[in-house]
């Protein structure tokens, strides 16, 4: 991007005027031959020339670099945007996948450390064995289930690990941080206009333009000019010479109007590749939206009956088995509800903070990760 911002100082300028020195007529022939001093048309020249781009062409072709080095600098904020979204989402999986590969273990521990109280009843009749051998399967069961969150907890921190190194293996904390949305959400058509990618493909159709600008500057002809002073010897008079070119456009339907028209159909191209990337993130937006409302939703089921008839469904089996009127069956599948539900709990909190995060990245939050 530097280096593009120095070409566009460069490109504003005329060309290097050239220097010639040029021997002319030397005979090489006949008794002449190698003699600079022998025939009247040889002279020894030296001569100063200078290209002239006209000023427009100079202008339009600084202007295009200038027009290169923003789209390279808003290609790097879209790029940066878009690392920190996926650095928040990595994060949300990791701690998702320690979250449940924790609280499976916990299960496991309890489950084994009643398992053992179960076993020492069997010898004195206080439990059986049918149940001491489900209680196997269930711990079995749970500990597979473990065993695919520490899988996925692991390829979860591998993925955080391409954004913060090995800081990926550490503990996470047990708490969820809560993202939020600091910009009005009722306004997030102004801010998808203002999202870096869509800043980006909007650089791009003015780089596009300046392209065909460019071309059509082509139809100003460059010209020069050349000042050349002949020595002659043997006292022969000295040749002052002087010359103007002039660029020809012979075939301009063929070169310069075809390159034209080649532009302006990248022109059109890059204006369509706008509206698809408005579309698109509008659509992702509408989608963030969705997931958001959906996880809110989820969430007030699951606190207002979800998780408290659980609770209470559990507190009854307890009871009931204390009592001797229920099984210790009834009491573990009324635990492993619990267990599902709670699971299901931290899935629908990730997937609101993911929702939360998408948004952000999507209206242009300067900070993902607010405190409450």
């Amino acid at each position: 991007m530097a280096s593009t911002r120095q070409a566009d100082v460069a490109e504003g300028q005329l060309p290097d005027p050239k220097l010639k020195c040029v021997m002319i007529n030397l005979p090489v022939t006949t008794r002449d031959a190698l003699h600079f001093d022998l025939d009247d048309q040889t002279m020894l020249n030296v001569g100063y020339s200078q290209e002239m781009v006209p000023l427009k062409k100079r202008e339009i072709a600084s202007n295009k670099l200038k027009a290169m080095a923003d789209e390279f600098h808003s290609e790097q904020v879209a790029t940066a945007r878009s690392i920190e979204r996926d650095v928040a989402l990595a994060w949300l999986d990791a701690y998702e996948a320690q979250r449940k590969s924790e609280l499976y273990q916990h299960i496991v521990d309890e489950m084994t450390a009643e398992r053992k109280v179960m076993a020492v009843g069997v010898s004195s009749g206080g439990a059986k064995t049918s149940e001491v051998l489900a209680m196997d399967t269930e711990i079995s069961m749970t500990n597979e289930k473990r065993i695919y969150a520490v899988r996925d907890e692991r390829k979860a921190r591998a993925a955080l690990a391409r954004w913060i190194g090995t800081s990926a293996s550490r503990p996470l904390s047990s708490e969820l941080p809560v993202m939020t949305n600091s910009t009005d959400i009722a306004t997030y058509s102004n801010e998808i206009e203002k999202h870096p990618l869509l800043q980006n493909a909007h650089q791009s159709e003015k780089v596009a333009q300046l392209e065909v600008d460019s071309a059509q500057a082509n139809l100003e002809r460059n010209w020069g000019w050349e000042v050349g002073y002949g020595k002659r010897f043997a006292d022969r008079s000295d040749m002052l010479s002087f010359q103007v070119s002039i660029d020809l456009q012979l075939d301009r339907a063929n070169r310069q109007d075809r390159r034209t028209a080649e532009k302006l159909v990248l022109v059109e191209k890059a204006q369509k590749i706008t509206e698809d990337k408005r579309r698109e993130l509008s659509a992702d937006l509408e989608g963030a939206l969705a997931d958001a409302q959906a996880a809110e939703a989820r969430e007030n089921v699951h606190l207002s009956s979800l998780i408290p008839n659980a609770e209470a469904r559990l507190s009854v089996a307890q009871a009931g088995y204390a009592a001797g009127k229920n099984s210790l069956r009834d009491v573990w599948e009324a635990r492993r509800s619990v267990i599902e539900i709670e699971l299901d709990h931290w899935t629908i909190l990730t997937d609101k903070q993911r929702a939360a995060v998408s948004i952000g990245y999507l209206l242009n939050d300067k900070q993902l990760f607010q405190p409450n």
